[in-house]
């Protein structure tokens, strides 16, 4: 799961060049729509004097502020900010600058390397996960929303049907009373468990892949039908009362939200507790062996703190006098390229001790 969340960064976790700027900061700093506050543009002044403090050419800075000066400018594809973001994360070259809105509000931070600091922007993506689809139906109408997303999107499902009347494929030729007659006959409850049924058929062929959790949305008797007729019940993490008919993905995100957080929060406290009973052979809390055990591919669920920082192990200098990244980055790239759950911490230590602990797949036996 790890590597499918992260796949749209991926290239930036990969990357390796001798000026890599790295940027985290508050949403409503960069994400202003026309033009650049002053937190934000003392980020840029910051970027500029690390790069002329490491050595790096003229010209070499001038791009790279090109590049952070660029994502200041308005942009026809420019939609308003949605409240569920707090964060960006900012990642420059000479060549090119993205610019990735996050749901989590990672500490500020400037710096400049030979490759990204992806700790809290990995924290940012994992923060989405998993996936969290709002399905909110009606008797006159059917959306599956991706709550997930930065901006939530209404997705497109091929065969969903669009009201009971299809599903149900009357040919009462708009007649409402004929209509209202067949819902109130002898067993409308069945023609709702029919309907539920032809939604989730629809709906599984999109959420399988995504490996999504579902939220209902629906007034009842609708709304437990469609639970129980749910083919993976324990998918279902919430369910939101009433008709949300006039509600845009948006609203239902946000009224979605408190219950994909409790999931989300669910699930990390299960990696917690399978860490607390797991063998006290396959726990490790050292700091040289965790990197040992992540370069072998030994590590099951990484727990590190994404506000750590501290120097890598093959020494501070980069190309150019830039830092190198730091050991808490290499720690998660070689936990990452195994397929290692990462579960970011924040545990307002000092040092090394506490920052990091692994739960391994296998112990070794000397």
């Amino acid at each position: 799961m790890a590597l499918a969340a992260l796949a749209r960064v991926r290239p930036l976790i990969d990357a390796r060049a001798p000026w890599c700027v790295t940027i985290y900061g508050e949403a409503a700093a960069w994400l202003h729509g026309n033009h650049l506050p002053e937190p934000a543009r003392a980020q840029v002044r910051t970027a500029v004097r690390m790069l002329l403090d490491g050595g790096a050419p003229a010209p070499v800075v001038a791009q790279i502020r090109g590049q952070l000066d660029q994502l200041a400018k308005p942009r026809a594809d420019h939609e308003a900010r949605s409240h569920r973001v707090h964060g960006v994360g900012i990642f420059a070259t000479p060549e090119h600058a993205d610019l990735i809105p996050l749901t989590t509000a990672p500490a500020p931070w400037v710096g400049v390397g030979d490759r990204f600091v992806i700790g809290p922007l990995v924290e940012g993506m994992l923060a989405a996960q998993p996936r969290a689809f709002v399905l909110a139906a009606s008797e006159n109408r059917v959306r599956l929303i991706d709550a997930s997303a930065t901006h939530a999107e209404e997705i497109d499902v091929p065969g969903l049907p669009d009201d009971l009347r299809s599903a149900a494929r009357l040919d009462v030729g708009g007649d409402r009373e004929t209509l209202a007659h067949l819902r109130i006959s002898e067993d409308p409850d069945e023609r709702l468990r029919a309907y539920a049924r032809e939604i989730h058929h629809a709906v599984e062929e999109v959420r399988r892949p995504a490996r999504a959790v579902l939220i209902l949305a629906a007034a009842e008797p609708l709304l437990s039908i469609l639970a129980a007729t749910a083919p993976e019940p324990k998918l279902v993490v919430g369910r939101l009362t009433g008709n949300h008919d006039d509600d845009g993905p948006e609203q239902l995100a946000d009224l979605a939200d408190p219950h994909i957080r409790a999931h989300r929060d669910r699930w990390r406290g299960a990696r917690d507790e399978r860490m607390a009973e797991s063998p006290p052979d396959r726990r490790l809390r050292d700091l040289d062996a965790i990197e040992k055990a992540a370069v072998e591919g030994r590590i099951d669920t990484l727990f590190i703190d994404t506000d750590w920082r501290a120097p890598a192990a093959d020494g501070e200098s980069g190309a150019g006098g830039a830092r190198r990244p730091d050991r808490g980055d290499e720690l998660i790239r070689s936990a990452l390229a195994h397929d290692a759950t990462v579960i970011p911490e924040h545990v307002r230590t000092t040092g090394d001790a506490g920052a990091v602990a692994a739960l391994l797949r296998y112990t070794v036996v000397s």
